[in-house]
C-alpha cells in the first residue's frame, strides 16, 4: 500500500500531464499536470472519454488515433487540448497502450506538454522566413556565405544569375571572387573588405562586375563580417543587387543636370561676348565641356540636342554682335554729336562739368545735356536737364529740346521764359516724353541768382565758409505736363567765392536710399570739397552715383570770382 501511494505522489510531481485510460478511452487517472493543462479538476477529467477532452471534430489529422492506440499501437504528434470556455492549447502528445500480464491491451497512458509558445514562436520564425525570402525574390537579391576557415564560398542561385553564371558555375575560391570585380574597381572593393575584417564590422560594395557575356553590371553588396568563438574573422555573409539601372538612371540624371548648367552658364557667356572672336572662343569652350560629359561613351539623343542648342546660341551671339558692332557706331557718331559746347571762358566765373552717359553696351548715348553761354551783360547762364529712360530715344529727345532752349537763349536769357518756351516746345513736339530741367542766370556784378526748376533735382549752393545749402524754392511740374504753366523763378544773393551746382537724377539715386537722402549726402559731400579746385569738386560729386543704376549722370559747377 505505501509503495502505490508513492508512486502516486510520484506521478503527481511530474511536471509532464498523464492520463490513464481504460480500454474504452475513458479517463480512469488524471495527475496534477494533467489538472492544469486541461483546466479541469479530477472530478471533471476522470470519467470522460480522452478524444472529448482533445483534438479537432473538424480536421480528423489532429485528432488522437485513440482505436489505434487501444489496438496496441503507440503513437505520437501535437494534439489541441479542449478547455473550458472555448480555449484551448497546442500539447505534444505521446499515446501509449497498457498491457496486462497476459498481454492484453486494458488501456493507455497519455503523456501531454504545453507547446504553444513553442509552436507560435516556431510559426512566426517560419513566416519571418518566408517573408525574408518572399523580400529577397522580389527585390532579386542574391546571398553568399564565405567560410574564411575552410575557403568556400557558397552562392545561392540569384547570386549566380547576377553574374551571369550557371547554378554551380561559381567555384567558391576567394580568386574566382576578386576576378569577378571590375580590375578599376578592386582596389577599393578589397581595401573596403580589408578594413570591415579588421573591424568585425558590416560594409557596403558598390562596383561594376565582369560577366562572361560582358554586359556593364553595377552590383551593391551589403556584408557583415562573421567571428569565431574568440571573436577572431571567420567569415563573411551578405546578399547583392544589380544596381545596373539605378546607376545608369542616376548617371543620366547627372549628365541631364550637367547639361542644364552648361547651357544656362554659356548662355550666360554668349549674352557677354561682344565681338565675332568673344562668340566663337565661348562656343569652343562650351564644346570642351560637352566632351567632358560624354566621355568615351557614344553621343547620345539628349547631347545632340545640346550641340543643336549651342550652335543655335552661336548664330544668334553672332547676329547680336555684328548689331552690336553696328549700334555702337551709331551709338559713338550720335555721342559725338551730342557733346556739349566748349564751356565759356569767363573773367568772373570759373566753371567746370562732368558728364557720362548711362545705358548699357549696346547704347551708350543719354538724355542728359547741359549749357554754359555768357550773356551780354557778362553773366553766366546755365542750364542742365533729363530726358526720362536711356538709349537713342531719349537722346533724340534731348537733342530737340537742348536745340530748341539753345535758340531761345539768342533772344532771351530768362530761366522762367526759357523753360515756359520749352514747355509748349514739348507739348508740341513730344508730348509722350517726360522732361526735367533747370535754368539758372547769375549776375557778377550784383551776386543775383535768378532760378527757374521744372521737376529738376534742386540747385546747390556752396558758400565760401564751407556750407552748402539745397535751394529748392520755385520748383515746378516738369516741362510739358501742364500745357500753359505760368512758370516763375526765384532769386538767390551769392557771395564772390560761392560755388552753385546743378546735378541729375543719375548721381542722387539709388538702390540703398530714396531721393532725399541721396540729396542730402550730395549736399554734404559737397561741403566737404567746397575749397578742393572746382574740378575735383565736380568729380567728387559724380563718384557718388550708383553704378549700379547706370544711369546718366551730370555735375555742372560755376565758382563766381
Amino acid at each position: 500500500m505505501q509503495r502505490y501511494t508513492d508512486e502516486l505522489q510520484l506521478l503527481h510531481a511530474l511536471s509532464l500531464a498523464l492520463l490513464a485510460t481504460d480500454a474504452s478511452g475513458a479517463v480512469t487517472f488524471a495527475n496534477e499536470a494533467a489538472d492544469e493543462i486541461f483546466a479541469r479538476s479530477d472530478e471533471e477529467l476522470v470519467g470522460r472519454v480522452v478524444t472529448d477532452l482533445v483534438g479537432l471534430d473538424d480536421d480528423p489529422e489532429e485528432t488522437l488515433p485513440l482505436t489505434a492506440v487501444l489496438g496496441g499501437t503507440s503513437w505520437r504528434g501535437d494534439l489541441t487540448v479542449r478547455r473550458p470556455g472555448g480555449d484551448s492549447l497546442v500539447a505534444a502528445a505521446s499515446a501509449t497502450p497498457i498491457r496486462d500480464a497476459e498481454g492484453t491491451v486494458i488501456g493507455a497512458i497519455i503523456g501531454l506538454e504545453d507547446m504553444t509558445d513553442i509552436r507560435r514562436a516556431e510559426a512566426e520564425a517560419l513566416e519571418s522566413e518566408t517573408r525574408l525570402r518572399l523580400a529577397h525574390a522580389a527585390a532579386e537579391l542574391g546571398t553568399w556565405h564565405w567560410n574564411a576557415l575552410d575557403g568556400t564560398n557558397v552562392w545561392d542561385e540569384q547570386m549566380h544569375h547576377i553574374y551571369g553564371l550557371p547554378q554551380g558555375g561559381f567555384d567558391g575560391t576567394w580568386d574566382a571572387w576578386v576576378a569577378s570585380i571590375h580590375p578599376d574597381d578592386q582596389p577599393e572593393a578589397m581595401a573596403i573588405v580589408a578594413t570591415a575584417m579588421e573591424e568585425r564590422s558590416t560594409y557596403v560594395l558598390r562596383n561594376r562586375i565582369v560577366r562572361p557575356d560582358g554586359r556593364p553590371t553595377w552590383i551593391e553588396a551589403h556584408g557583415k563580417v562573421l567571428v569565431d568563438a574568440d571573436g577572431n574573422p571567420a567569415g563573411t555573409i551578405g546578399c547583392v543587387q544589380d544596381v545596373t539601372a539605378r546607376v545608369e538612371m542616376q548617371q543620366r540624371q547627372d549628365d541631364a543636370a550637367a547639361r542644364a548648367l552648361l547651357l544656362q552658364q554659356v548662355t550666360a557667356d554668349f549674352s557677354e561676348a561682344l565681338t565675332p572672336e568673344q562668340v566663337a572662343h565661348v562656343h569652343e569652350a562650351s564644346l570642351e565641356r560637352v566632351r567632358a560629359i560624354v566621355g568615351d561613351q557614344a553621343v547620345s539623343k539628349e547631347d545632340e540636342q545640346l550641340l543643336d542648342t549651342l550652335a543655335s546660341q552661336r548664330a544668334i551671339a553672332e547676329a547680336r554682335a555684328e548689331l552690336f558692332r553696328h549700334t555702337t557706331s551709331i551709338s559713338e557718331e550720335l555721342q559725338s554729336s551730342l557733346a556739349a559746347s566748349p564751356l565759356p571762358r569767363m573773367e568772373r566765373f570759373e566753371i567746370a562739368a562732368y558728364y557720362a552717359p548711362g545705358g548699357d553696351d549696346l547704347e551708350q548715348v543719354g538724355g542728359d545735356w547741359y549749357d554754359a553761354l555768357a550773356t551780354p551783360t557778362g553773366g553766366l547762364v546755365l542750364v542742365v536737364g533729363d530726358v526720362m529712360g536711356r538709349g537713342v530715344r531719349a537722346a533724340t529727345t534731348m537733342i530737340h529740346v537742348r536745340a530748341g532752349i539753345r535758340g531761345l537763349l539768342t533772344v532771351e536769357s530768362s530761366p522762367a521764359a526759357l523753360l515756359q518756351a520749352a514747355d509748349h516746345m514739348i507739348v508740341r513736339d513730344a508730348p509722350e516724353q517726360f522732361v526735367t530741367a533747370a535754368a539758372l542766370r547769375l549776375e557778377p556784378e550784383t551776386g543775383t541768382l535768378d532760378l527757374c526748376n521744372a521737376g529738376h533735382v534742386p540747385l546747390l549752393v556752396v558758400r565760401p565758409d564751407g556750407t552748402a545749402t539745397v535751394v529748392a524754392d520755385g520748383s515746378g511740374a516738369p516741362l510739358g505736363v501742364v500745357p500753359r504753366l505760368e512758370r516763375t523763378s526765384h532769386q538767390v544773393t551769392v557771395e564772390p567765392g560761392s560755388v552753385v551746382v546743378l546735378v541729375t537724377d543719375g548721381v542722387v539715386e539709388s538702390r540703398d536710399h530714396d531721393i532725399d537722402a541721396g540729396i542730402e549726402r550730395l549736399r554734404r559731400r559737397a561741403a566737404e570739397l567746397a575749397r578742393r579746385p572746382l574740378d575735383e569738386l565736380v568729380d567728387g560729386l559724380a563718384s557718388l552715383a550708383d553704378e549700379h543704376l547706370r544711369d546718366d549722370v551730370t555735375v555742372v559747377a560755376a565758382r563766381l570770382r
